[in-house]
Formats: C-alpha cells, sequence, structure tokens
C-alpha cells in the first residue's frame, strides 16, 4: 500500500466513512487522487456511509481534463432530497468480538453500567447503594443488580438472584404486591429491606429504566415525511408481487406520495436459504444472490425523491448474531448510489428527529415469556422492550447475541420513533412521547407461519410526518382491482 493510499484511507477514516475498493482503485491511479477525495467530502454536509467510485464521478483527471469514464449502471440516480440520513449509531464497522470468556464479561458488564447511569438519572433511585453495603444496613435501601435467576416458589412468590460489579444478592418478591414480570438478564432497581436473618432483600417496588414521563416534542419546519416497510422476503413464493406494484404505483402517482422523501425498511429484505425447515419448498428464487439481485430491482423502480435506509433481518444473508453489522460489499454494490445501509439495530437521524430502527428478532423470547404479549400485538412487546432500555434483554434463548464489548442493544437515548417488523404484525401507537411503528410485511402466510398458528397483517405501509410526528397508514391490502388499473395508470 503506497502512502497516497494510506492517507486518503487515513482522510475517510477521520470524515466517518468506507471508501469501497473500486473508488480506493480509481484514486490511486490518479496524481490528484487526494485532492478529488477531499475535494468531493468537503462538498458534502452528510458525508455517505460508504463512497463508491460513481460518487466521485465525474471528476478532473490531473492533467485539467475531465474524465469520460462511464458510470456504473447502479450510480445513475440522484434523490431530489437535500439532506441524506445520518446514522448516528451502529455495528457496521465496529464489531471487537472474538467470542471468547472475556468478550462476554466485558459485554454484560457495558449492559450493567450504561442501564445502570439511565436508573440513576430518575428520582426513585436516588441515594441507591451497592448490594455489597444493602446486605449490612438496617433501613430501607435501594439497589441495582442484573437478575441472574428468576424461580417461583410453592406459595406463589418470586425469587431472584441479582448481582452488581460486586456482589449477589437474593431478592423476594411477594405475590400479594402484584409485582409484574421480571426477565432474566434485564437490568433493574429494587427498592426494599433485608430480612431479619440477612439472608434475602425483601422488595417493596421494582423500578425500571423506563422512558422518562416529561418528554416533549417540539414541531420543526418541514414536509418531509417517511414511509416504514418491513420484511419483504424477496425470494419467497408467497411474495406480495401485486401488493408490492400498488405501492409503487401509489408512490409514482398520488398526490400524497410526493412528501415521501424516505423509506425506511426494518429487516428481512429476502427470504434467504435454509432459516427455517423444508423452506427450499416456499422459494421461488433459490440462490440468495439473486434475491438480492431481485430486491434491487423492486428499489431501483422507487421514485427519485425516496431515500431508501435498509437494514438486515434474521433471514438476510448477515451474521444471525445481533447486532448484527450492514450487508456486505458483494451485496450493496447491486443497489443505487442513494440507498442508506444500516446495521440492526440502527440510530438514525431525518431531518433533526432521532429514529431508532430494530428488526426485532427478540420478540421470540419476549412473547413467549411475558404473559399477555401475543404475535398480534407488537406494540405491546415494543413497550417492554422501551420499559427496560433493551432491544434484547433475554439472554441465551432465540435470539442470538454477540458479545461485543460494547452493548449496541441498549436503548441509551431515547429516540422520537421506534421501529421495528419481524413479526409480520402491524401497529401504530404512542409511549411516553415515543411513536411506536410495527412495519407490517410483504408475505402471504406461509406454511411454516400457519403450523406455528401465525397470521399475518400484510401490505400496510405506516407514514411518519417529520414535522409533528403525526402517524398514517396507507392500505395495499384491499385495493380493488378497478382501484390497481387506476393506481397503475397514474390516474387520481
Amino acid at each position: 500500500m503506497n502512502s497516497s493510499t494510506e492517507e486518503m484511507l487515513k482522510l475517510a477514516s477521520s470524515r466517518g466513512v468506507l471508501l469501497e475498493p473500486d473508488a480506493l482503485k480509481e484514486l490511486s491511479v490518479r496524481t490528484d487522487g487526494f485532492a478529488v477525495l477531499r475535494s468531493y467530502l468537503d462538498s458534502l454536509e452528510t458525508p455517505p456511509l460508504v463512497v463508491t467510485a460513481g460518487m466521485l464521478l465525474p471528476a478532473s483527471t490531473g492533467d485539467g481534463e475531465t474524465a469520460t469514464q462511464e458510470v456504473p449502471k447502479n450510480v445513475g440516480r440522484i434523490s431530489s432530497v437535500q439532506e441524506a440520513p445520518r446514522v448516528i449509531r451502529d455495528i457496521t464497522g465496529n464489531s471487537t468480538t472474538t467470542g471468547n470468556v472475556k468478550d462476554f464479561a466485558k459485554y454484560f458488564s457495558d449492559r450493567f453500567r450504561s442501564i445502570k447511569r439511565i436508573l440513576l438519572k430518575r428520582k426513585d433511585m436516588s441515594g441507591a447503594i451497592p448490594i455489597s453495603k444493602a446486605l449490612h444496613v438496617n433501613r430501607d435501601a435501594r439497589v441495582i443488580g442484573i437478575v441472574n435467576t428468576v424461580h417461583q416458589t410453592r406459595n406463589g412468590h418470586r425469587i431472584l438472584e441479582i448481582e452488581d460489579e460486586e456482589e449477589r444478592c437474593t431478592v423476594l418478591l411477594l405475590k400479594e404486591k402484584g409485582f409484574d414480570t421480571v426477565l432474566k438478564d434485564e437490568v433493574l432497581g429494587i427498592h426494599g429491606r433485608m430480612s431479619r436473618d440477612r439472608k434475602m432483600l425483601v422488595a417493596d417496588s421494582l423500578i425500571r429504566p423506563d422512558v422518562p414521563f416529561n418528554r416533549t416534542t417540539e414541531k420543526i419546519d418541514t414536509d418531509s415525511k417517511v414511509a416504514v416497510l418491513s420484511d419483504t422476503h424477496v425470494g419467497s413464493r408467497t411474495f406480495l408481487r401485486d401488493e408490492w406494484d400498488d405501492l409503487l404505483a401509489w408512490l409514482k402517482n398520488s398526490p400524497e406520495a410526493r412528501d415521501i422523501n424516505y423509506l425506511i425498511v426494518s429487516g428481512d429484505l429476502a427470504d434467504g436459504i435454509g432459516v427455517y425447515p423444508d423452506q427450499e419448498d416456499d422459494l421461488e428464487i433459490s440462490d440468495v444472490f439473486e434475491q438480492y439481485q431481485r430486491v434491487s430491482q423492486y428499489f431501483s423502480e422507487l421514485p427519485d425523491w425516496v431515500r431508501p435506509v435498509l437494514m438486515p433481518g434474521n433471514h438476510d444473508a448477515v451474521r444471525p448474531a445481533e447486532p448484527q453489522p450492514t450487508f456486505q460489499q458483494e451485496i450493496r454494490k447491486m443497489f443505487d448510489s442513494n440507498v442508506t445501509f444500516v446495521g440492526n439495530p440502527s440510530l438514525i437521524e431525518l431531518e433533526g428527529r432521532r429514529i431508532l430502527s430494530y428488526h426485532g428478532r427478540s420478540f421470540d423470547d419476549v412473547i413467549s415469556t411475558i404473559p399477555g404479549l401475543s404475535w398480534e400485538k407488537p406494540i405491546e412487546a415494543m413497550v417492554e422492550l422501551l420499559k427496560r432500555r433493551h432491544l434484547a434483554p433475554v439472554y441465551g434463548e432465540k435470539t442470538p447475541l454477540a458479545p461485543e464489548r460494547k452493548d449496541y442493544l441498549v436503548i441509551d437515548e431515547v429516540p422520537d420513533v421506534f421501529i421495528t417488523g419481524h413479526i409480520h404484525s402491524y401497529g401504530l401507537s404512542d409511549y411516553r412521547g415515543v411513536k411506536l411503528v410495527s412495519g407490517s410485511t410483504w408475505q402471504s402466510q406461509t406454511s411454516y407461519q400457519k403450523m406455528k398458528n401465525i397470521t399475518p397483517i400484510p401490505a400496510m405501509m405506516p407514514v411518519i410526518s417529520l414535522s409533528d410526528l403525526e402517524l398514517s397508514v396507507v392500505n395495499f391490502s384491499d385495493f380493488s382491482r378497478a382501484e390497481r388499473r387506476k393506481q397503475r395508470a397514474g390516474m387520481p
């Protein structure tokens, strides 16, 4: 690697962007490559996550002439929206785990410390002390711990084992207190008093990190709206092609769609291969890269004023363990240059609004653990994650978690909007000022879902107004044939 190439990589790193190999190759053979890159980055208010060769063309050559190289096909569309999505946080490019015991220790330590900081901001956790001190006081005490185990006694009481960074403690939850479900591995605060024999802390109340009550949202000056999709599952025989074509026609022809400047897709773009038993019987496209070629084709048909933000899910061709980095370069290069790729989960900013997007794999664990939750009510599961300020509070069940040194699944910043998918159900709501959106699906019921008694609610597209965060929905599942013909013909 020559010094000029090293300088360009350092420049890109300092600006928080990645250089596509073809872009680096193109720049490295030019005498003014560093200047071209610096000029391009200086011209942008918000740099993209990845700089491709196409973004740098046409550019002046070393002798002052204009390069005549052909722009790649996938870099031909330019969005009319001036402000690109800004990725605030995701795992892409930041993974450090090797999977050893030290990584697991650091992962849980970071989870505990991150949520402890949130809890200590609550007034009802003022004066919290370490568990080691609480074991020796003769008064009420407040402690913070991560839950190791949960057991129920014959009398219906529950016994927890919690720990902090120094000590462990047994906690008794009396059934007459009516405590709600406690999940293994969640971090919570406990207000209680030691028993007479000093063997356990008898809880008076449980305090979760939760979302503050006093959140307010100011209106901002923009006409932009965000459409939300999830679980397109392209490649499956049950992909809803008619409804997808209705969506494209509506975006291109409806006056209501002109302000939809962003489109967030929260995972499972493709159906994948070998994700569930006998999946091959449900596939229309059996090659995973051909599935993504089809996905890119469908998204290339979006109108030019729409910026897509694409993230992976558990069906996609990325590592299964969460947090998931975004798609590999071999897949990203199939798409147009105005697509923003993010990891799962990701916190992004659109015109000043903070949006947390998570595919939702942990719903498999949360719904099966907390009584009253169901696949038909995604919003209730989302609220449980916000209460615990963690996207996957249960470790070691169906949701694989990578032991990163930093826990990217902690909700350390309360977003304006929280988006999920995965359970193929639709929902809109508000929880303490956070707008909740479950992004439906574009796949009809599969044989596997039928066996699991899961009934999807497909082809519902939530829309968020960035100005006042008003929520609405466009229903493509009940288009009549006449409406379909009118939409595709561009008629009002």
